[in-house]
């Protein structure tokens, strides 16, 4: 088996070459089903640590908009909307 257990980089544009190169390995479909598994594991780590630094950065970036530091609000991507906005429709 080759070496599919690389540390996942510590740095955003890191992870993202990393999942990339995750990506296009099992893409290629020549994998062992062993370590292909392995690799899909550590894409999905990646991928939510990415996703979790982009939403910190998207919280940042709404502080510094605003001026005020507030509470990080999630909306509902699909719909756009605050999760109370729904049950008040």
């Amino acid at each position: 088996m080759k070496n599919s257990h690389h540390k996942i980089p510590a740095d955003f544009e890191g992870r993202m070459e990393r999942l990339q190169a995750i990506v296009n390995a099992l893409e290629d479909g020549r994998l062992p089903l062993e370590e292909g598994m392995a690799l899909y594991r550590e894409g999905v780590e990646c991928s939510r640590l990415c996703r979790e630094q982009l939403e910190k950065a998207r919280h940042q970036l709404t502080v510094w908009q605003d001026g005020e530091e507030r509470e990080m609000v999630l909306t509902d991507t699909a719909s756009g909307s605050l999760p109370d906005e729904e049950d008040d429709a």
